[in-house]
C-alpha cells in the first residue's frame, strides 16, 4: 500500500475517466470529534485565563498603587508634556489598551499647578509641547494657572520643536506666550497666521446621489447642520462666526503682546506675515531661545542644583505629583504636603461633569455610540445630582459643562435634577469650559451663578429637527419600497418619503414647543423677560465675553475662579478650604473591568483607525442619530477653527 497517497501524480488540466462511484459508509469517529471539541474548549478557557491574568495584574497594580504614597524629593521641577488633546475627562479604559495612562485633565492640570505654586519643594515648571491641540478656552485656563504660578517668583519654561506643526498652531503659541522663556529648536517655525473657520458643505453631493435633507429650525441663527441643507454659508452663520473670530482675535491681540513686550500693532503685523523661522522669531521677540531641549534641561538642572549633569529625577511629572498629593479625590490633601489649610476641616462640595453630547444614555437605542467622543448621559448625571442634593454633607454643587448640546429631553432631566437640588438648599454654580451651547446652556439655565471663559462658546438658544429622505436615491438604484401602514402619519420618520403637509405641521409644532420651553427656562433662570431672552436667543452663539454683556453669564473665569467663588459663598477663605468630591464617583479599576465586560462597545473605542473613519462620516452619522432618536435636537455644530 502506498503510504504517501497524497503525493501521487494527478493531471493538471483534466482527469482520468472516473470509475463507478461507490458511496462509502459513514464512519462516526467519536473520539476525534471529542478530542477536537476538548482542544477548542481548552483554547477558549486559556484565552479567558490569559485575559483574566492580564486584568488581574492591572487591577492589583492599581489597587496597590492607590494605597501607596509616593515620596517626592525636597527639590523638584514640575514637568508637563502636552501631546494630543487636552480633555475635561480622563480617557476610559478599554480592552485593546488596558495599560495606557490617561493624560491629566484640565482640572488636574490647573489644580496641580496651583498647588505647586505654594509647595516650597517645587522650584519651577518645565513644559514640553509636542503636537498638542487645544481649545482656546482651555488655553485661557492654563495660562491663568501658569501666570498665577509665576507670581510666586518661580520660573516657567516651555520647549517645542516648532510652534505651528508639532506645537499645536496658534493655540499652542498662545499657551507658550505666558511662559518666562520660550524655547524652540533652530529648524522650527512659529506659525501665527491668524484664524480660519471653515466647514464642508455637502448639499450638492447629496443632490447628486438623490438624498434630500428636510430640516426645520428655530430660529435664523440655528445653523447646526446647515452644511447639509445649503451649498454655502448662510448670511446669519457668516455673521455669527465672524463675530466669534473677532472676539478670539481681541483676546490674542490683548494677551500675547503684553506677555511678549510688544505693541498690539506690531503683533497684528506679525500675524499678517504669518510664519517665522526660528531666527526671525527670536529677533522679534516671539521666542526667547533658539536651541535644543537637552540644553534647556541642562540649564534647569544647573539653576536648581548647581550641577548640569544632575540626574533626571529632578523632573517630576504632573501625574506623579498629583498621585503623591492625593488619595482618592481631586482635592484630598495628604498630611506630608506643605500646602495652605491642609489640616483644616473643609466644606464638602460636589463637582459634576456634563461633557459631550447630551443624550438620555450612553448605551441603548438612543445613544449614537458610533459618532465617537464623550456622551453626557442624563441617566448618569441626573441621579448623581439628585444624590448630591440629598447628601447633608454636601454644601454646594458645581456643574462643569463642556457640551455642544443634544437631546432636549435629556437636557430637561438634568435641569430638573439641579432644580431639585436647589430646593434642598444646595447652591448650584456652573463653570463653562470650551462650549456650553444649546442643550449645554439649557442645563445651565437655573444656576445661581454662571462662570464662562472669554472664549467659551455660549448660548445657541434654539432647536432644529428633521430627517433625510432617500426616495430619489432608491430610484437611481432601481429599488422600489412598498408596504402597508396604519395611521395617517405612520410614515413620518420613514427615510423613503418626504414629510407630508400634516407631518410637517406636527414637526413644527414640536419645534415651537421646545423653543418656547427653552425661552421660558432661560427667562426663569436669568430673571429676564421672554422678549429679552428671545432677542439674544434666535439660535445664536456668543463668546463668553459677549454672553456676559447680554446677560447669559454672570462672571468671566474658569474652574479656579468658580471654586474660589463657591468657597466665599460658603463662608470660607478660598478654594483650599473646599473638599471637592466628584459625582458620580470615578470608577475603581474593578468597576472599569466589569463595565467593559457589560459593554462590548468599549472594545471598539480602542480601535483608533475606526475612530478616524467615523470622524470623517460624523456629519452623516449625526443625522442618523437625529432620526434614530425621533426627537428634536438642541445642538450647536462648531466649525473647525485653525
Amino acid at each position: 500500500m502506498n503510504k504517501h497517497r497524497f503525493r501521487r501524480h494527478r493531471p493538471l488540466f483534466n482527469t482520468s475517466v472516473p470509475k463507478a462511484v461507490i458511496k462509502p459508509k459513514i464512519k462516526w469517529k467519536i473520539l476525534p470529534i471529542l478530542w477536537m471539541a476538548l482542544k477548542r474548549m481548552c483554547m477558549a478557557l486559556g484565552f479567558m485565563v490569559l485575559i483574566s491574568s492580564v486584568w488581574g495584574t492591572y487591577l492589583a497594580l492599581n489597587i496597590m498603587q492607590s494605597g501607596v504614597v509616593q515620596e517626592l524629593p525636597d527639590e523638584m521641577v514640575l514637568y508637563i508634556k502636552f501631546k494630543n488633546v487636552v480633555n475635561e475627562l480622563s480617557k476610559e479604559t478599554n480592552f485593546l489598551d488596558p495599560f495606557s495612562k490617561s493624560p491629566p485633565t484640565v482640572r488636574e492640570l490647573v489644580l496641580a499647578i496651583d498647588k505647586a505654586k505654594d509647595d516650597a519643594r517645587v522650584k519651577g515648571l518645565f513644559v514640553r509641547l509636542d503636537g498638542a491641540r487645544f481649545s482656546i478656552a482651555h488655553v485661557q485656563e492654563l495660562r491663568n494657572a501658569i501666570k498665577h504660578f509665576r507670581s510666586s517668583g518661580k520660573f516657567a519654561y516651555i520647549y517645542s520643536p516648532s510652534y505651528g506643526d508639532a506645537g499645536g498652531g496658534f493655540g499652542g503659541y498662545y499657551l507658550a506666550s505666558s511662559f518666562d522663556e520660550i524655547w524652540m529648536q533652530p529648524m522650527g517655525v512659529v506659525m501665527i497666521n491668524g484664524l480660519n473657520a471653515e466647514s464642508p458643505y455637502f448639499r450638492e453631493m447629496l443632490d447628486k446621489i438623490g438624498i434630500e435633507p428636510q430640516f426645520f429650525q428655530r430660529k435664523e441663527y440655528k445653523t447646526a447642520y446647515e452644511n447639509m441643507i445649503h451649498k454655502e454659508m448662510t448670511k446669519q452663520n457668516r455673521e455669527m462666526i465672524s463675530t466669534l473670530l473677532e472676539d478670539i482675535r481681541s483676546v490674542f491681540i490683548k494677551d500675547i503682546p503684553i506677555e511678549r513686550g510688544i505693541t498690539s500693532a506690531q503683533f497684528e503685523a506679525f500675524v499678517n506675515k504669518g510664519l517665522f523661522t526660528a531666527k526671525e522669531a527670536q529677533d522679534i521677540g516671539l521666542i526667547t531661545d533658539m536651541n535644543y531641549a537637552d540644553i534647556l534641561v541642562g540649564n534647569i538642572k544647573e539653576n536648581v542644583t548647581g550641577d548640569r549633569d544632575f540626574n533626571d529625577d529632578l523632573f517630576i511629572s504632573i501625574s506623579h505629583y498629583n498621585n503623591s498629593i492625593q488619595k482618592s479625590s481631586a482635592n484630598s490633601l495628604l498630611k506630608n504636603v506643605p500646602l495652605p489649610n491642609a489640616g483644616k476641616k473643609k466644606s464638602k462640595i460636589a463637582l459634576v461633569y456634563a461633557v459631550g453630547a447630551i443624550m438620555p444614555s450612553k448605551t441603548g437605542v438612543n445613544a449614537p455610540v458610533f459618532i465617537g467622543g464623550n456622551i453626557a448621559a442624563a441617566d448618569k448625571i441626573a441621579p448623581a445630582i439628585i444624590k448630591a442634593g440629598e447628601d447633608k454633607d454636601i454644601k454646594a454643587i458645581i456643574l462643569r459643562i463642556d457640551s455642544p448640546g443634544g437631546s432636549p429631553t435629556a437636557s430637561e432631566s438634568i435641569l430638573h435634577a439641579l432644580e431639585r437640588a436647589q430646593k434642598n438648599g444646595k447652591p448650584v454654580i456652573v463653570s463653562m469650559g470650551s462650549t456650553a451651547a444649546s442643550g449645554g446652556y439649557w442645563i445651565a439655565a437655573y444656576a445661581d451663578r454662571i462662570f464662562a471663559l472669554p472664549t467659551t462658546i455660549t448660548g445657541s438658544i434654539g432647536v432644529i429637527g428633521g430627517k433625510f429622505t432617500a426616495g430619489a436615491f432608491w430610484d437611481k438604484l432601481g429599488v422600489n419600497w412598498d408596504g402597508v401602514k396604519w395611521g395617517d402619519n405612520s410614515g413620518m420618520w420613514s427615510i423613503n418619503t418626504p414629510y407630508s403637509k400634516n407631518e410637517a405641521e406636527r414637526i413644527n409644532m414640536m419645534l415651537d414647543q421646545v423653543y418656547e420651553g427653552f425661552l421660558e427656562r432661560v427667562s426663569k433662570g436669568r430673571g429676564m423677560s421672554i422678549e429679552a431672552v428671545d432677542n439674544v436667543a434666535g439660535g445664536r452663539v456668543w463668546s463668553g465675553a459677549r454672553a456676559l454683556d447680554v446677560g447669559l453669564v454672570d462672571e468671566l473665569g474658569g474652574l479656579m475662579e468658580t471654586l474660589n467663588y463657591t468657597a466665599k459663598l460658603l463662608g470660607e477663605d478660598d478654594k483650599n478650604d473646599l473638599d471637592v468630591v466628584l459625582y458620580p464617583a470615578p470608577k475603581t479599576p474593578l468597576e472599569q473591568f466589569l463595565s467593559l465586560i457589560e459593554d462590548s462597545s468599549s472594545v471598539y473605542e480602542g480601535m483608533k483607525w475606526q475612530n478616524s473613519v467615523m470622524q470623517f462620516f460624523a456629519p452623516f452619522l449625526q443625522q442618523i442619530a437625529i432620526m434614530q432618536n425621533r426627537e428634536l435636537i438642541t445642538a450647536y455644530e462648531p466649525m473647525s477653527i485653525d
